[in-house]
């Protein structure tokens, strides 16, 4: 990918975690880029095909970053502490989860951006259940519910607190971790 359209999905992410999908301007897109407005619309023909691309990017990258913060751990629990480590210590914090919450209420309204935030969600829920499958395998996981259960309940605690983080509710990244390692502790079975 050429580094101006880089720049600019990055910049339109931005955009979209701080207005929303349907109160985001191309103007702030191509202030926050640094580029006009016609060199946005070179790689855009609308407003709407750039925010939906700068949401699939956004989407590609976190995912990368996921599956790499996780990827070569010795042991199914360290690859899960460094995965939230890397889900709660990203510098974006606050920007990916106000993303994330705003595409999944834009959603709601809007079918066109469904699959993405499903996509997005698979991908979660397929990286938690590996792991957790992993450490079942190995013995390191004897889980208190089944596994699918407890897989579904850390993606969904970890959604919880992404809308925690984007509303401002004052959870800090050091508690986030706190509550995604000690629930998945109790539910995996986890030995101290």
């Amino acid at each position: 990918m050429d580094e101006q359209r880089e720049r600019i999905l990055r910049a339109a992410a931005e955009v979209l975690a701080e207005r929303g999908f349907d109160a985001g301007r191309l103007r702030d897109v191509a202030t926050t880029s640094g580029v006009s407005i016609g060199a946005l619309q070179h790689y855009f023909e609308t407003r709407d095909t750039l925010f939906r691309e700068a949401f699939a990017w956004s989407i590609d990258d976190l995912i990368q970053r996921w599956r790499a913060a996780a990827a070569d751990a010795s042991s199914a629990w360290r690859r899960l502490e460094l995965l939230v480590t890397a889900l709660t210590t990203d510098p974006t914090l606050t920007r990916r989860c106000a993303t994330w919450t705003e595409f999944c209420a834009s959603a709601s309204r809007r079918e066109e951006l469904r699959a993405g935030v499903h996509r997005v969600h698979t991908e979660w829920q397929a990286l938690v259940r590996e792991i957790v499958h992993q450490g079942v395998q190995n013995e390191e996981f004897h889980p208190a519910v089944p596994a699918d259960l407890a897989v579904g309940s850390l993606v969904a605690l970890v959604d919880g607190c992404d809308m925690a983080v984007a509303s401002g509710s004052g959870l800090t990244a050091e508690r986030y971790a706190e509550l995604i390692l000690g629930t998945a502790r109790v539910l995996l079975g986890v030995r101290a």
